[in-house]
């Protein structure tokens, strides 16, 4: 086991008490060979969930909570010093806002712009994010405004341009998505209505963000940088399409269950009214992308199934639907 002090990686994961950071932390706390340090970033060490979050880790020994914010370079810095690695994450929006505008979610790349900044400044050796394809390009111009996942690729290219050792993880759709109305609905008569305005037939890759990117990022920083650096890893599941979900939920849970798709713009003005107007023609797009995204790839249809080297390796694999429905007891929306 190893437990001395030169064998240990000092880890700062931005995040921390989010799904995807908080995945993170978990796994790197989980492993022994090598040990991890994990200098766990948030806005606010007092707030609640930071508490909480600090309570759960406390007896490992391997855990300081540290605040930093990544509209703020210079905090960033300070989070960065003296560490091997770096798991980031960077979202379209900001928590407590909407989006009201498109121009609203620019601010990702300037979080993303920091990040790097700050990784390059502390000379941090192994560098690894969580991305998304680009859909203008793969899309060849027809969809230009899916900017959640676009500004992702960006920040990932920045990033393989000026830092080092790069390793991008691309998460599948969230299967945690069906916690939102426009994916899945209780009926009235107790049937749980899977919705999603798309084919019933069309196959997606899927993903449980909270737990399987940890499970990735843990592995490759468990590697020397050279083993992983410039690498994309896809942390999809095996392909599903929209209406096996209402079977593998009626296998597991003995629920009723049904797939009939909302429209396009049902599906944007739902989403629009939680998240704001200025994301409805990104997530429709993205929608829209989905549709007609090859079959025979993954990751969004960007990548040839046998240029996915994750399992060589990594040694592990992403979550099935059932897998991530046993493991959070999911029942369905109430």
């Amino acid at each position: 086991m190893a437990t001395d002090q030169e064998e240990i990686k000092y880890i700062t994961v931005l995040g921390a008490t989010g799904n995807q950071g908080g995945g993170v932390v978990r796994a790197l706390l989980a492993k022994t060979e090598p040990s991890f340090h994990v200098r766990a970033i948030t806005r606010d060490v007092s707030s609640t969930a930071a508490q909480s979050f600090q309570e759960k880790y406390k007896d490992s020994g391997r855990l300081e909570l540290v605040a930093a914010n990544v509209y703020n370079k210079q905090s960033l810095i300070e989070a960065f010093k003296n560490v091997y690695g770096v798991f980031a994450v960077t979202n379209n929006r900001i928590p407590g806002k909407k989006i009201e505008k498109e121009q609203d979610m620019d601010h990702e790349l300037e979080a993303g712009r920091n990040i790097i900044d700050a990784a390059k400044a502390c000379n941090v050796q192994h560098f690894v994010l969580s991305s998304l394809p680009n859909i203008t390009n793969a899309s060849k111009g027809r969809f230009t405004k899916v900017f959640h996942f676009d500004n992702k690729h960006k920040i990932e290219q920045w990033a393989r341009d000026e830092l080092p050792a790069v390793t991008a993880l691309h998460p599948g759709l969230f299967y945690t998505n069906m916690q939102w109305s426009q994916y899945c609905q209780r009926q009235d008569d107790g049937t749980v209505r899977f919705c999603a305005p798309i084919d019933g037939d069309k196959l997606a890759d899927w993903v449980d963000p909270s737990y399987d990117i940890g499970v990735y990022a843990a592995e490759i920083f468990s590697l020397d940088p050279e083993k992983t650096a410039s690498k994309t890893y896809p942390v999809v599941g095996p392909k599903l399409s929209f209406a096996d979900f209402a079977r593998v939920f009626r296998e597991i849970t003995s629920q009723e269950a049904t797939f009939d798709p909302i429209t396009l713009d049902q599906w944007g003005a739902t989403v629009a009214a939680t998240v704001g107007k200025g994301y409805e023609e990104d997530i429709k797009q993205m929608m829209e992308w989905i549709a007609v995204a090859p079959d025979d790839k993954i990751c969004y249809g960007t990548m040839d199934q046998t240029d996915d080297t994750s399992y060589e390796d990594l040694g592990v694999k992403a979550s099935t639907l059932a897998d991530w429905m046993r493991r959070t007891a999911w029942q369905g929306p109430q």
